[in-house]
């Protein structure tokens, strides 16, 4: 007789990861089957462990797997990642493992193979006896229909199933270029978008490594504080000197029940005082920074953006010659990505001067320093901020994602922090 650990045992069921119950009825016909004879126990849960055997060798060996389940074996040796229902990622974000591979269907039934431990497990089992081959038969439908019920719970769960991505098209880790080489920088066309040549950058603005984070949030915080000042400096409230309101004694001191009361304009009740308010111009919320620091945290911020390889030099943006936002957005997808819904952001750099015609009349080019076609259009594309070389900070920098310079704004900048 088996013992009622092991008839317990009979009435549960490894499927697809997770443990299931067999109903009342289901686990009566068991435990009669158990009654009957050994032989017919020992088959059904030796089934059963085929069977779970053959669920648990779902991901093949050497296979880079993000689940606790064993592996299996695949003919054609395909590699491939599983990612396991109960783990979830955002597919959006480059950081996934899975980020650039291709999806594929399902491992066809017939591909996979039993690894060597079940293929020498199932050759040294034997065959049951004759005389109990009756209750080996009874068993083993009941085994098969409780096997086919409890797939059936479990596909009306609506539990979903793992995912499976193909490893042979991987891309290539992308590493940063090591100086002096990384300074030999291409130069784009920004009508064609195509290289027009070299140039070499200076190494004492674009060639510092490694990378102080310390310097660039000192002076990401100085500049934060700097824009809070500016914008709160006219705000200001009363305080309880300056309120209307008489400073008589508004009841008696004891008697009335209430609380004291020495005038009317305290800070809790209406129409009194404000406490702790904004105080105007007395009050000022700027920090100060060095401006040895704040030159070096600039350099700092533009040496990081060549390193990431987010640095897009221009030759000229006067050669697009219209104001167009949907020439211009044109543009900047194919230079870069640049604008759009999903698009990547850019902060971009121009410096333009207005000149002078043969009459010795001055012929509007520029818009607050950068070129006049290139800051209408640009106004209503998306995650883009047009502005003169002269406003280059580090937090503009470092908020967008890639930094758009022209050859006279670097040329500018090159001669101010070098």
């Amino acid at each position: 007789m088996i013992s009622s650990l092991a008839a317990h045992r009979l009435t549960t069921s490894a499927i697809r990861g997770r443990t299931s119950i067999i109903p009342l009825s289901q686990r009566l016909n068991a435990l009669q089957i158990t009654t009957r004879s050994s032989s017919a126990g020992i088959v059904v849960r030796r089934q059963r462990e085929q069977q779970c055997d053959v669920l648990s060798t779902s991901i093949p060996p050497g296979i880079k797997t993000f689940s606790t389940r064993p592996q299996q074996t695949i003919q054609n040796n395909e590699a491939l990642l599983y990612i396991p229902p109960n783990l979830k990622i955002d597919p959006k974000i480059s950081i996934a493992p899975f980020a650039g591979l291709e999806k594929i269907s399902p491992i066809p039934t017939g591909s996979i193979s039993p690894s060597r431990d079940n293929q020498e497990k199932s050759s040294k089992t034997t065959e049951p006896p004759m005389e109990t081959q009756a209750a080996i038969d009874n068993s083993n439908e009941s085994a098969n229909d409780y096997l086919e019920n409890t797939e059936d719970e479990v596909d009306d769960d609506g539990e979903e199933a793992g995912v499976y991505y193909s490893l042979s098209n991987k891309p290539e880790p992308v590493y940063a270029i090591p100086l002096p080489q990384r300074l030999h920088a291409p130069i784009l066309d920004f009508v064609s978008s195509s290289e027009a040549g070299t140039i070499h950058l200076s190494e004492n603005v674009f060639g510092l490594d490694p990378i102080r984070t310390d310097i660039l949030h000192r002076c990401v915080v100085y500049q934060r504080n700097k824009k809070r000042g500016r914008r709160n400096g006219g705000a200001k409230t009363k305080t309880i000197g300056e309120v209307s309101g008489s400073g008589k004694k508004m009841r008696n001191q004891k008697g009335g029940g209430v609380a004291r009361a020495g005038h009317k304009r305290p800070a809790h009740w209406r129409g009194g005082a404000k406490a702790h308010g904004p105080k105007g111009s007395v009050q000022n919320y700027e920090t100060k920074l060095n401006k040895k620091v704040r030159k070096l945290g600039l350099r700092m911020a533009l040496s990081q953006k060549l390193k990431e390889g987010n640095l897009i030099l221009v030759n000229s943006f006067s050669d697009v010659g219209t104001y167009k936002t949907k020439i211009i957005a044109e543009k900047m997808q194919s230079l870069a990505g640049i604008g759009g819904k999903y698009g990547t952001s850019a902060y971009i750099l121009d410096h333009v001067e207005d000149q002078m015609d043969e009459n010795g009349e001055v012929v509007v080019t520029s818009l607050d320093g950068c070129d006049i076609h290139l800051k209408v259009g640009c106004q209503n594309i998306l995650r883009t901020k047009v502005t003169n070389q002269q406003n280059l900070n580090v937090y503009d920098i470092l908020k967008h994602e890639k930094l758009v310079m022209s050859l006279s704004a670097l040329e500018q900048v090159e001669q101010r922090y070098r």
